[in-house]
């Protein structure tokens, strides 16, 4: 006797890449052996991930999974399709009605010239055929003002039932997951069958909201679940872990083996005739290969007050208390991981007057890697405004983290070259030539700013040539010279300026030129 069961997806464990599903039923088992038929499955699960625990004493003595076909219980396509000729037809008759008229219009309006032309005719007889013409020309228009919306209507249904003819095609077949067992039993018994697997068609990723609402408090830092599965199954109230463990199907420690070094000589291109490139230019459009992106549908939902966090030997898991339905469309689904509060932060301007004169307000997160956060995508508000977002390597070894604010147009930057202090001169061999700048900050603020201001000097990538930094450069700059990095960190009193100079010296061959 066949026994057929419809596993219940109970709980699912997921990862950044893959998942771990368990689904349950309870059977009933006749003494000895029994077939058992279970759908409902996944039919993209890793076949050698597939446990399967059966109490009772029984024995599982043999197990085949295979994808079956289910036919689908949706719309008739076959009325789709008749609603579409409905509309290709229409479409046609709009199209020839919207060419009679302008062509109507056309002929209306060369008559009309030709009658009031003549020296012959009478102004009576000019002003009623111009009558004649403003209210058959209304007419006109508006009857193809009329064909014309007409037409886009049919259009826009067209596209539409083509969709969903072709949707109705994808559904037409559902691949579903089956187990086919053979249980050995002792005797007449229910029992509970749980089936575990393992998916790669579902996966989590960490985002974050950064809250900074004004300079000198604590930010807020929001965490957030995005989920998304493709199993061909709809988690239906399924108690969720998320883990930031990452299975892998190549489990293994790698090992070394010989790295040698040959050389090859660079394989010739072929070349391409006329003819070849005129039969690829004559590709049909349609047989080019084109994706096409719809617009994501995201679902939020706040978890944060019934989750339990955990850290194992080798993860972070992330226990949500509720039951949840997520749907197996691909949909991203939001859940919010609660909120902490970071208060070792620092904000500073910043500018760097060669690319840009703007000064921006910058937070600098320390000691970041404390969070022990994922990396993700971060979105930065500022007092309540959008400011872009930004990616945090939260793994990084950087301990610090910098979140640009905008720009604020309350300190004013300008740098421009000091002519009068640059200069190009040959000596025999050598060409020697100075270059001077000069930026000025300024702060119409009614408070001080901190500002930290970056500028450049070229490095030499070769011995011929020479570069140095004149002792007329502003003091107190932190100087990278593997870079040419100076950093300047100034307190600008409100309504104040301060004045930066840079000149250095660049000595080369004077038959060479430098790029």
């Amino acid at each position: 006797m066949l026994t057929i069961l419809l596993a219940t997806v109970t709980s699912v464990s997921l990862f950044l890449n893959g998942a771990e599903i368990q689904q349950t039923e309870t059977i009933s088992l006749q003494k000895g052996q029994n077939e058992i038929r279970v759908e409902g499955l996944s039919p993209k699960l890793n076949i050698p991930s597939v446990q399967l625990t059966l109490g009772g004493g029984t024995v599982i003595t043999s197990s085949q999974f295979i994808t079956d076909y289910l036919a689908s219980s949706g719309l008739s396509k076959d009325s789709l399709e008749k609603e579409l000729q409905k509309q290709q037809d229409e479409l046609k008759r709009q199209q020839a009605l919207k060419t009679t008229l302008t062509n109507s219009l056309a002929l209306l309006q060369e008559g009309v010239q030709a009658s009031v032309s003549s020296d012959k005719v009478s102004t009576a007889t000019i002003d009623a055929n111009l009558m004649y013409y403003q209210n058959k020309s209304a007419a006109f228009q508006q009857q193809l003002a009329q064909a014309e919306q007409a037409v886009e209507d049919a259009n826009q249904a067209i596209q539409r039932l083509k969709k969903q003819i072709s949707e109705q095609s994808t559904k037409g077949k559902n691949r579903c997951g089956v187990l086919l067992l053979t249980v050995s039993s002792p005797k007449s018994q229910k029992q509970e069958l749980r089936i575990k697997y393992f998916t790669t068609a579902a996966a989590w990723n960490m985002q974050y909201d950064v809250n900074i609402d004004r300079i000198g408090q604590p930010a807020r830092l929001v965490k957030k679940a995005f989920i998304t599965q493709t199993t061909g199954l709809d988690w239906k109230q399924v108690r969720l872990t998320l883990s930031t463990a990452q299975p892998s199907s190549n489990n293994q420690v790698p090992e070394l083996s010989p790295w040698y070094l040959r050389l090859e000589e660079p394989a010739p291109k072929p070349r391409r005739s006329a003819n070849m490139v005129m039969a690829k230019m004559a590709e049909p459009m349609a047989d080019r290969a084109m994706v096409y992106e719809e617009e994501a549908e995201v679902e939020y939902n706040t978890a944060a007050s019934v989750i339990t966090t955990t850290q194992t030997d080798l993860s972070l898991e992330y226990r949500i208390d509720v039951p949840y339905d997520v749907q197996g469309n691909g949909k991203e689904q939001i859940i919010a991981l609660g909120e902490e509060q970071i208060t070792d932060i620092d904000y500073v301007y910043q500018v760097v007057p060669k690319h840009n004169t703007d000064v921006f307000l910058v937070a600098q997160i320390r000691n970041w890697t404390r969070l022990n956060l994922l990396d993700g995508l971060a979105s930065v508000h500022y007092n309540g405004t959008y400011f872009g977002q930004t990616y945090l390597t939260a793994s990084s070894v950087n301990e610090n983290i910098n979140l640009t604010l905008g720009s604020d147009p309350a300190i004013q930057v300008k740098r421009e070259q000091a002519k009068e202090f640059s200069s190009s001169k040959t000596l025999g061999n050598t060409r020697e030539q100075t270059y001077a700048w000069q930026t000025t900050v300024r702060n119409t603020k009614n408070e001080p700013v901190d500002i930290v201001v970056k500028d450049q000097y070229p490095v030499s990538a070769n011995k011929d040539i020479r570069v140095t930094l004149s002792n007329k450069t502003t003091p107190g700059a932190d100087n990278d010279t593997d870079k040419g990095y100076l950093t300047y960190k100034l307190n600008i009193q409100p309504s104040a300026a301060q004045t930066l100079y840079l000149e250095y010296t660049v000595k080369s061959p004077a038959d060479k030129t430098i790029r």
